[in-house]
């Protein structure tokens, strides 16, 4: 451990791979929080994005560029401050930001960034260090502010346990698949549900973990394969659901990084997903599972690279744009029959691929070497 101070402006509504960061950053460094912060579960967080204040706090935040004060009666005498997409309000402190998405300054809103790009250009030169959730996400923001950032950009992945070694799945010859996501509509989920229940299989299992209707729900009774479940605290996914899945699908039609595909890998299950953005680096098709082409956008060049880029729309604006109306997705469907049925014959070589691409990859030790870099 380092005798380095470091301040994480954390938030109670802060996502659980931020508060992931402070807790296994002790084995390197002195953390400080903020003075009586505690951290909410996903589905309170979750419930609080969508609510009224959310909606008022998105309209301000088209014109702002995103800074946050820092507790100065903890963060005063500090090495450095660490920042989630947002810069320093009230300190002059050495900060580390660490982006999503390069448009997270403002508020993720592409006319917003445009207006005010110089401005926040001028914030990231002040960081001391910029850390990226994926590789595509620093390519983008390199294409976006200039190749001048990139000696000081980073990736570090969010930290991820060895959860591997909870595993008990049955040798049964069941094949059990697994969706998790709070937005059904916008995972992916209408077309999942119904490309399983016709595909043919004794052998194959569903559990569908989301906040359906009753009318959904009822959709599906018939079919004794598909259990369909309320969304589960993340304690008992980790602990409890995840280690007796084998292959999770989870084709979400807007992620910049999918966390719940890391959790996945970091069980060693196959994963059937979307090629969106960052989902290339954690899945290798016909490697360790199935990517399946976006059914609405296609690829583009983001510092040489080759990225289906859905982030140049806000999430609300991506699902106004392309999911209110309810279309549903006929090519994603089929792929999808494909992938589950493809799944019968090699989903233990993708488990077995998964391991080692986490290991390689994503392991808490390659994490922990990646931050100790960024802290240096």
């Amino acid at each position: 451990m380092s005798n380095k101070k470091i301040y994480f402006n954390i938030r109670p509504t802060s996502r659980e791979r931020m508060w992931d960061t402070p807790k296994h950053a002790r084995e390197i460094c002195e953390v400080l929080l903020p003075t009586g912060v505690e951290q909410q579960s996903s589905i309170k967080t979750y419930a609080a994005s969508v609510s009224f204040i959310s909606k008022v706090k998105y309209e301000v935040s088209k014109k702002l560029i995103n800074k946050q004060k820092v507790d100065s009666s903890v963060a005063s005498n500090v090495d450095l401050l660490y920042m989630w997409g947002a810069f320093p309000k009230n300190s002059k402190k050495p900060f580390i930001l660490e982006l999503d998405n390069p448009y997270t300054p403002a508020y993720y809103h592409i006319e917003n960034f445009k207006k005010n790009k110089n401005k926040i250009k001028t914030e990231l030169d002040k960081a001391y260090k910029i850390t990226y959730l994926s590789e595509t996400c620093k390519n983008h923001a390199i294409e976006l502010y200039g190749k001048d950032i990139e000696e000081k950009s980073f990736v570090n992945y969010p930290y991820m346990s060895e959860n591997y070694k909870k595993n008990c799945r049955d040798d049964n010859g069941i094949i059990n698949f697994i969706f998790v996501g709070l937005s059904s509509r916008g995972k992916g989920g209408d077309e999942l549900l119904e490309a399983f229940t016709h595909t043919k299989g004794d052998n194959i299992r569903l559990t569908f973990i989301s906040n359906l209707s009753d009318e959904e729900k009822s959709k599906y009774q018939k079919d004794s394969r598909i259990t369909i479940l309320p969304p589960q605290p993340r304690e008992k996914l980790l602990n409890e659901i995840y280690p007796k899945m084998d292959v999770m699908v989870f084709p979400s039609f807007y992620e910049s990084f999918g966390v719940v595909l890391l959790e996945a890998l970091s069980f060693g299950m196959g994963i059937i997903t979307l090629n969106t953005y960052a989902t290339p680096e954690i899945v290798k098709n016909n490697y360790n599972g199935k990517l399946l082409h976006h059914p609405i956008l296609r690829p583009t060049i983001l510092n040489d690279k080759e990225v289906v880029n859905c982030v140049d729309l806000r999430i609300k604006d991506f699902h106004d744009r392309y999911l209110k109306h309810n279309e549903f997705y006929y090519g994603m469907y089929e792929e999808l029959k494909s992938a589950i049925f493809e799944a019968n014959s090699e989903y233990k070589k993708w488990q077995e691929n998964s391991l080692e691409l986490f290991n390689n990859k994503f392991s808490p030790r390659v994490w922990i070497n990646n931050l100790c870099r960024i802290v240096s």
